[in-house]
Parts: C-alpha cells; sequence; structure tokens
C-alpha cells in the first residue's frame, strides 16, 4: 500500500456560531456527506468575495485609516491643551496668593 503525501490537518480554528446555526451546517454537511469541519473547510477555501464587497471593504479601510489618523491627532491636540490648561490653573494660583 503506497503512503500518500497529505499533509496533516494539526491546527485548530475555533468559530462561534448560534445553535441554529450548527444544526443547519450539520445537516447541510451529512446531506453532501461530509463532515461539518469538511465541509466549512472546503467552502471557506473556495470563497471568492465579489468585487463589490472587495470595493466596499477598501473604502472602509481608507475610511478606517483616516478615522484613526484623526484620533490621534484629536488626542494629541487634547494632551497638549490639557498641558496648557495645568499650566495656566499653576500660574493663577499662584497669582491668587500674592499680595494676601
Amino acid at each position: 500500500m503506497a503512503m500518500r503525501n497529505v499533509p496533516l490537518k494539526t491546527d485548530r480554528l475555533t468559530v462561534l456560531v448560534s445553535p441554529e446555526e450548527k444544526a443547519a451546517l450539520v445537516a447541510r454537511a451529512k446531506g453532501l456527506g461530509l463532515s461539518a469541519g469538511e465541509m466549512i473547510r472546503r467552502a471557506a477555501l473556495e470563497y471568492q468575495p465579489s468585487q463589490e464587497a472587495t470595493e466596499s471593504e477598501l473604502v472602509l479601510n481608507t475610511l478606517a485609516d483616516e478615522l484613526l489618523v484623526a484620533a490621534n491627532e484629536a488626542r494629541q491636540a487634547l494632551n497638549s491643551a490639557e498641558k496648557e490648561l495645568r499650566s495656566t490653573l499653576k500660574s493663577l494660583r499662584k497669582g491668587s496668593h500674592v499680595g494676601v
């Protein structure tokens, strides 16, 4: 008997599904004569996103990048404003003790 050179499946990927989704996946796999894992593996490996989805993902990724930059800039501006406010408060407190 010749040994086939088939890579062992040793890594695990966990996917959370609802009980209803699991039942539907198991039933569909059973109807195909496959395990649920094998059916899901095949479906995932053959998945090709539509061009529309790909374009939408690019737009969303660009927006997410821009949002991250804006959030970082806002954080820096707030930190700068906080430093200035603390400095101003310190000066005002020093000034309130003068002539007391």
